[in-house]
């Protein structure tokens, strides 16, 4: 069933996410495909990117994921998304979320569109007040 907008490939994308759905993912995946995950190496193609997330969901329950598209460039086939991710583990909101920065590219190929690229980061962290260097004696 093609995806009809890059909003919609985005929706997509974070629900196979959620679900550990590596079937939907591979559906959404450009043949092209490149991904980063963060702290990681380029993986290059959809067998590598497949294989990356499959030892992900592997070892993971579903996680809940709120995601929020903070920009949105795109022109003609192509779009790309910064989105800020905040990942509860084993999808339990009680917990403080992982916050990570992703950029997803999406390409119109044959009339639907597909991720071509997902690159995620984890944000700096920064010092909040009250948190400096502390003399212990």
């Amino acid at each position: 069933m093609p995806i009809d907008t890059a909003d919609d490939a985005e929706t997509a994308f974070y629900a196979a996410f959620e679900s550990l759905d590596l079937p939907a993912l591979r559906a959404l995946l450009d043949p092209t495909a490149v991904c980063v995950h963060p702290g990681g190496t380029l993986l290059q193609g959809t067998e590598a990117v497949l294989q990356s997330w499959a030892e992900i969901f592997a070892s993971a329950d579903p996680p809940r994921i709120e995601f929020q598209v903070v920009q949105r460039t795109w022109s003609g086939d192509l779009a790309v998304h910064l989105v800020e991710e905040h990942i509860y583990a084993n999808g339990k909101t009680s917990a403080k979320p992982a916050p990570v920065l992703a950029t997803n590219t999406y390409l119109r190929r044959d009339g639907s569109w597909k991720l071509l690229a997902h690159h995620a980061s984890l944000p700096l962290m920064r010092r909040t007040a009250g948190h400096g260097t502390t003399k212990l004696h």
